[in-house]
């Protein structure tokens, strides 16, 4: 970490490099920086992450300055080779399951692009990959924004429309994001958030999983909890053997773990006690970092949308956190899509996101 980084302000640009034309996977037509920034880790220390900023060589012609968005991939690691600053460059995609989930959000970043949009991918997680670490998330999306703005390299507008989407994982750090802004970023103007896909509620999330062929993401999450709430002490609530298959995915990414398993493992067969993960301290916990828990409202409109058939993050948590924005005085759409499931929906959702997005910038 840079020295007296506790000095520095939220989102300062410590470092950057300019990557080659070709460097990413999927390739887009924007001169393309890293950023290393500073920011704040899932209990308030000062911290430094990275960010990818990509900006159209394009001249942008619409009306008013050139939009940013900062676009969070699901980047659902307890490493730092799952963030986006290593996956969304060519050479540096990560193999199995995840990779496809993240080489298809590099899409999505080429097309936004292509749009005209200044984009800046942020590594959310932090240097300490704090996976489901709420506070953490929307540091590092919020700092990301400020060093985008700041870079004058990038020579973003002071008065520039922006945006904040993410899907799955990402809506998990876009909707943290949208829910602190208001305190931690206030003049920040945020004209549109896209959540897709969001992961409201984890305690739902995780009895989704239970009994499925994806169950090994159970453990994951707990090892995931366990690094980004270090005091909460997650393993008091696991049996040893929940305990171990945690442990030997607490260095990967999701799909890695989801691979590795235990497949059709049942919530409960992860208990220390019965309803130590189903009720009490833990499932009040889960509740709390919860978009649904969290409390904070968003500044600017909301589009979500949602598979009805999502068989890892059921509906009922984005109907919940929407009604929860309306009753705060949030302005909020949730499009709900027939039969999609969590895969087919990541796709499915694009042309409404890209639509509000376009209406909210213009």
């Amino acid at each position: 970490m840079p020295p007296r980084l506790e000095w520095q302000r939220d989102g300062a640009v410590l470092r950057w490099r300019r990557l080659p034309p070709g460097s990413m996977a999927v390739p887009a037509p924007a001169q393309v920086w890293q950023l290393l920034y500073k920011t704040r880790d899932n209990a308030g220390r000062a911290t430094a992450t990275v960010g990818t900023l990509l900006v159209p060589t394009a001249r942008w012609t619409g009306r008013g300055p050139r939009p940013l968005l900062s676009y969070q991939t699901p980047e659902d690691g307890l490493a730092t080779f799952c963030a986006p600053s290593y996956v969304l460059r060519a050479g540096a995609v990560v193999s199995g399951p995840s990779a496809g989930q993240v080489r298809f959000d590099g899409e999505q970043v080429a097309a936004a692009v292509r749009r005209g949009w200044t984009v800046m991918v942020p590594d959310y997680e932090g240097p300490r990959s704090e996976f489901f670490g709420a506070s953490a998330s929307a540091h590092g999306v919020l700092d990301g924004i400020r060093a985008a703005r700041s870079f004058y390299a990038a020579r973003v507008d002071r008065d520039a429309p922006i945006g904040m989407w993410g899907y799955s994982g990402g809506g998990f750090a876009t909707a943290a994001a949208a829910q602190e802004q208001a305190d931690y970023a206030p003049e920040l103007r945020i004209s549109g958030i896209v959540q897709g896909g969001v992961p409201a509620d984890l305690n739902a999330s995780l009895r989704a999983f239970s009994g499925q062929v994806y169950s090994g993401w159970i453990p994951f999450g707990f090892a995931a909890l366990r690094n980004a709430y270090p005091h909460v002490d997650v393993y008091r609530y696991l049996n040893a053997s929940a305990r171990a298959y945690a442990d030997a995915v607490a260095h990967g990414c999701a799909g890695e773990a989801i691979v590795a398993g235990p497949h059709y493992a049942e919530l409960e067969q992860f208990e220390a006690w019965p309803g130590s993960l189903t009720s009490g301290a833990f499932h009040r916990f889960a509740h709390d970092i919860s978009p649904i828990g969290l409390g904070g409202t968003p500044t600017a409109p909301v589009h979500m949308y949602h598979g009805t058939a999502d068989e890892l993050l059921p509906i009922e948590g984005a109907r919940q956190l929407a009604a929860q924005y309306r009753a705060r005085g949030a302005e909020v759409v949730l499009v709900e899509h027939e039969g999609q499931d969590h895969g087919s929906e990541q796709a499915h959702g694009i042309a409404g996101a890209v639509a509000f997005l376009d209406q909210r910038f213009s």
